[in-house]
This record gives C-alpha cells, structure tokens and sequence, in this order.
C-alpha cells in the first residue's frame, strides 16, 4: 500500500507540472535558495522516474511493476532470514571447537541453554551454533577444524538457494522487472536509469572500478601467495592449496604473526560499553555535541535510546536508537542505519497561497501556467494565484510558525550479546562498523536543513552517502581516539603502551584482496542491471564466476548473487574509493 501510494503521488501530474513550471520561470526561481533549488531539481527527477509524463496505459504498468518488486524484495529477504534461523549445529564434543575464542563458546552455550539444553556451560557444553554473521566470522577465522570452517562457509555461502527459501528465481525475476521498468522510462537499462540520480556516470563508475581493480590486483596476487607460503610453512605440508574456507584462518594467524596481537586478547580491551563512550566523546570533540541516554520507548530490552544535543545545552537536537546486538531469526544480519525521520517544521495548517486559492476557487500559478489553463485531467479551467512579496513573507512566516520536529534515526549492528557474565566484547572490525554506522546516523541527525526531503540523508545521491561513514570509522585507527575507549572490562585499565602500534600496523593487512572482492562485486551489479538477459541462459551466478575470475585470484565457491542489492556493492564500492581518496588529502 505504502508503495502504491508513494507512486500514485510520484505520477501527480498537476504537482509535476507545478514544479515544472517553477522551475521553467527564472523569475520564480531567482528567489528560491541553493537548498530549495536542489530539492526542486531532485523532485522533478524523481517524478520523470516514477513515469509522470507517460501515457496512462505505461503509468498503470509501472505501479504493478513497483507492487511486484517490493513483494519480491520482501520474499527475498525473508528467504534470507529462514534459511539462516533454520541452520543449527549442536556440538558436544569440545575438540570439534578448538581455536574458538572463549566468547564464541559463551555464546554458542547461552544458545544451547536457550533452545533447551538448561546445563549447558561455556566449558562442558554443549554448543549451538547459527549463521549469525559474528558466529559465521569466528568459525571462519579461529576454528582449527577444517571440516567445520567447510561446512559453515558452504552453508553461509549458499544460503536461500535451494528448496522453499530458494531465491534463484526471485532474482531473475528482480532483474527483469527492474529492465522493463526502465525501459518504460526510455532508458537502456536500469543501470542508466539508477545513475540518473548519482554524481557519477554508469562509464564513469565502471572506468574507475576496473582501474582500480588493475591496480589491486597485482597486490592481491602477493599477499595470496605470501599466505600459501605462511600456511604450508605452519602445517609442514608443501603441496597445501587454500581454500576459501581456509583463507580467514590461515590470515588470521598470518595477522597474529605479523603484528604480535591476538583478537581474543584486543577483545578484553574493546567491551560495547567502553567502546561507545569512546565514540561518544570523539563525537564531542569533533562537533562540539553531547550524546546523553533518553527515555523513548523500544521494540526490545537490548535497544537503548541516546538524546544528540549542542554542547553545554538541555535541548535535543536530535535522537538515536542504538540496536546493536544479534537476535538470529529474529533480526536481519548486516549493520545499517535507517532514518526514521527528518528535522523538519510539519504545518498543520494549509499555506497561505492554499487557502487564497481556495478562496478564489483557484489553483497555483505554476500550474495553470503548464497545463495550459487547464486541470491535469482536462475538466476545469483554472485560473492563477497572484504571487506578491506580501504572499511570499505570509508563506515564510507560516513555516517558520510550523512546530520543528527533530530527527531521529535507528543505528542497527550485530554484535555478539553479553554471555557468560560478560559484557559484549567487540573485535577491531566490530569496532570499526559501529563507528561507521555511527557516521550516518551523525549525518542524519546533525543536519541543519530546514526542509525534510533535504534533511539528513534524505536525497543525498547514493554514491556520495558513504562518504562520512567511511570517513567516520578511520577514526578507530587514530591513537587519542582509540586509546581513549579500549579499556580492559575487569580492570579498567588501558591498553598496553604497544598496542596501538601493532593495530594501526594492521589497519591495511590484505587490503588488496580487500578492494578486489568489493569490486568483483560492484561490477558485478553494473554488469547484472546492464548487459544481462534476465531470460537468456546464462545466470546470475555465471556472471558472478567471470567476475571472480578475471579479476579475483581465487576462483568463486558458492558466493551469494548480489542482483537484489539493486547497485548498492557498486555505490558502496566507490564511495570507499573516494574517503579513502579524501582522507589522505586530509592527512596531507
């Protein structure tokens, strides 16, 4: 319904040919402001991409194509979420878990207490284990049994691709409405309709994306062949081929190695609490804000709930909520920030040129002006209303009049939940998507933007968006920052003095094979939602396996198809480019 209506009024053709008009008459335009006139900008866009300006027959079209994917969209993420509840694993033979960190364990055993196992203990057992991403990572990076590191890549890897959550179908039929519906635009293709509303170019992103990948690529090359050597030297095997459910292991000790610190030893420096009051006061340092708890109600005991305010002063001016622990089967995996809504002033009344309208028995100006003194629909003529000085300091006066509501967002993590009467305990990447989720919801909640649809993250393009998250999490790596939250969760006491040295050293281990897995993935959606014949024979996944191969240096195993993303491995991909682009310039 809430898509039906969304579209409905993104095919009003009376507001389009209002704003159209606005637009059009540069006396009218001269006295809108840089906000206004972006907005402007962005909202006919927006409509021509909703099909204002097609015959009705097209325009019905389309809404059964938008209806169509949002319930295929919907499916998709529910297949997800099925089939990663539905995978269990109750391990009672400790040995079978070697090398995972007590955490893991604790988890693993709060798990298996929960589904009725009422013994069973962080030590003795038994364990249950999910494909909760944290409990997916850690199998992947510590546990010693190889069988077990195959079978939870496998699973996770293949996930929702067979039997009732099978998604195979679903992204077929994703990709082929997404064509027709940008077809019905004039576009080639849904790529060319998605960048009409980036900074980019379609060329402009997939030039970039395989120069960058020629460049990686001879860096991804060295460090795979320095982590064979590293892992047939440890085994004593020479002949050892990796595999990708050996590669997060065997670089994990290669890490260990290198830069002499352990994850399970940076854990007990790193509890959420900590961690966040370290961001906390970055925050105030950086933008002279104040981050204090709230008292708003929640959807779980977990959710806390923080009040963003000027520093020194009581009034909010903007509010978070903070989600940030696992519920597996009952919470989407990932991180994400969502904006639930924007600093805006709400009238409550209609406009003074409204209700002169309305008095007269008219409509706008504007819109008389482009519908040729007729209705959209061609039943009445219309008649304009004289716009004045006096009109328009009535109309700024009635907004500013209007009560302000203040933005508040929804920051989502997945992080491990306190077990075993420990608080959570959260790794160096942990660390790093708090921090960057916390960028966006900084983004959102700090705007000064005095019109919704300009505030926050609304109508930034998609392709610039990442930009203060990813600049936001390089913070973790800055010594001030970082010495300031990691604090050990007994004692309290600071990390050791080397600490840092060794994670900063860190900060850029395999970055090559890093850029190179984004970009397959970005090029894969460019490729999927351009060139690919949804009902060719090829499949998604044959796309997704040349892309691995021409430019990864492992060839594909069971990874997932990125098609119902929509272009979103590509935006994410660039916009990491760029930070990283511009925090050198920043770092001179």
């Amino acid at each position: 319904m809430r898509t039906l209506f969304a579209l409905r009024l993104g095919q009003s053709k009376a507001i389009y040919d209002a704003l159209n008009a606005l637009s059009s008459t540069a006396a009218l335009r001269s006295r809108l402001n840089a906000a206004q006139q972006r907005l402007l900008s962005i909202t006919l866009t927006d409509y021509r991409n909703n099909g204002v300006g097609l015959p009705p027959a097209e325009r019905a079209r389309m809404k059964t194509i938008a209806m169509k994917l949002q319930k295929l969209s919907t499916n998709y993420t529910n297949n997800v979420m099925d089939a990663t509840k539905a995978f269990k694993m109750l391990v009672t033979d400790k040995q079978k878990l070697d090398g995972l960190e007590s955490s893991t364990l604790a988890v693993a055993a709060q798990k298996a207490k929960a589904a009725g196992h009422k013994n069973a203990t962080t030590e003795r057992g038994p364990w249950l284990l999910t494909l909760d991403f944290s409990t997916y990572a850690a199998i992947m990076s510590f546990a010693k049994d190889r069988a077990l590191r195959k079978t939870a890549f496998t699973t996770y890897r293949s996930l929702a691709s067979s039997g009732k959550t099978d998604n195979t179908p679903i992204i077929r039929q994703i990709l082929e409405y997404r064509r027709e519906f940008a077809v019905l635009l004039g576009y080639p293709n849904y790529a060319e309709q998605s960048f009409s509303t980036k900074m980019a170019t379609f060329k402009e992103a997939n030039d970039l994306l395989n120069e960058v990948a020629r460049d990686a690529r001879p860096a991804a090359k060295q460090e795979e062949a320095q982590l064979t050597a590293f892992a047939r030297k440890a085994t004593g095997n020479p002949s050892l081929q990796l595999q990708w459910w050996d590669t997060g292991f065997w670089a994990e000790r290669q890490k260990e190695a290198l830069f002499k610190v352990r994850q399970e030893e940076l854990r007990e420096y790193l509890p959420v609490d900590s961690v966040v009051q370290g961001l906390f006061k970055l925050a105030k340092r950086l933008y002279g804000i104040d981050i204090k708890p709230a008292k708003l109600s929640t959807w779980h005991p977990d959710v806390k709930v923080f009040a963003i305010s000027d520093e020194g002063s009581s009034q909010p001016i903007g509010y978070f909520y903070a989600d940030l622990y696992a519920r597996p089967g009952q919470k989407q995996s990932g991180a994400w920030v969502h904006p639930f809504w924007d600093r805006a002033h709400y009238v409550r009344q209609a406009s003074p040129a409204a209700l002169q309208a309305q008095k007269q028995g008219t409509l706008y100006a504007a819109a008389a002006a482009a519908s040729g003194n007729k209705t959209s629909s061609g039943s009445k003529p219309v008649r304009a209303v004289q716009w004045s000085q006096g009109l328009a300091q009535q109309t700024q006066a009635w907004l500013q009049a209007a009560p302000l509501q203040v933005p508040l967002a929804l920051l989502v993590t997945n992080q491990d939940p306190p077990a075993d009467g420990k608080p959570s305990l959260m790794s160096l990447k942990d660390a790093e998507t708090l921090f960057h989720e916390f960028g966006h919801a900084l983004q959102h909640v700090l705007t000064r933007a005095e019109f919704g649809l300009d505030a926050g993250m609304r109508n930034i393009e998609w392709d610039a968006v990442e930009f203060p998250s990813q600049m936001q999490e390089k913070w973790v790596y800055d010594k001030q920052t970082f010495n300031g939250f990691a604090r050990h969760y007994k004692s309290g006491k600071p990390v050791p003095p080397d600490m840092f040295a060794k994670v900063k050293g860190s900060e850029t281990y395999r970055q090559g094979n890093g850029f190179t897995y984004q970009i397959t993935l970005a090029t894969t959606d460019l490729l999927l939602h351009s060139s690919f014949d949804p009902k060719g024979k090829a499949s998604p996944m044959d796309v997704l396996h040349r892309q691995f191969a021409s430019i990864m240096v492992r060839p594909a195993q069971l990874q997932p198809c990125t098609a119902s993303r929509g272009l979103r491995w590509q935006q994410d991909t660039t916009c990491r480019l760029c930070a990283v682009t511009l925090l050198a310039l920043y770092c001179g």
